[in-house]
């Protein structure tokens, strides 16, 4: 009798130990699939780019889970990309993609980053008009 009872607490807490493992690797798995996204879509946005990319910048270092920034220019005449680009030479992990329009580069915005379990973040510097949240 006593030996088929400690058989069933063994087989018990056998089950209860692999239920946990399995509860442990499912969460683990399932925040690996988490990215965040911060998109910026500029236009002559040289005044404000570089304060917006370093707050970005800052801002993913305190996330816990793999970060990502793209700036998606539409066609500025200015100094933007320039910026950007002496940004990500310095060691600013930054993607940067170019559009001809306003509506292109929003279109392209749109998309990137787009999986299951990613968190986009898409923002908008134009001239004049500051930083402005898309979707967030």
């Amino acid at each position: 009798m006593w030996a088929l009872m400690v058989v069933a607490a063994f087989a018990v807490y056998g089950i209860l130990v692999i239920a946990w493992q399995l509860w442990g690797w499912l969460v683990k798995n399932h925040e690996q699939g988490k990215s965040v996204y911060f998109i910026i879509v500029t236009e002559n946005a040289e005044r404000d780019i570089e304060m917006v990319l370093r707050r970005i910048h800052h801002k993913c270092l305190s996330i816990e889970y793999p970060t990502y920034v793209c700036l998606v220019d539409a066609g500025s005449t200015d100094l933007t990309v320039a910026i950007a680009e002496r940004m990500a030479r310095k060691g600013l992990p930054l993607d940067i993609l170019r559009a001809q329009t306003l509506d292109e580069a929003l279109t392209i915005a749109g998309g990137y980053g787009e999986s299951a379990g990613s968190i986009r973040c898409i923002y908008q510097v134009k001239r004049d008009e500051g930083l402005t949240t898309i979707v967030r």
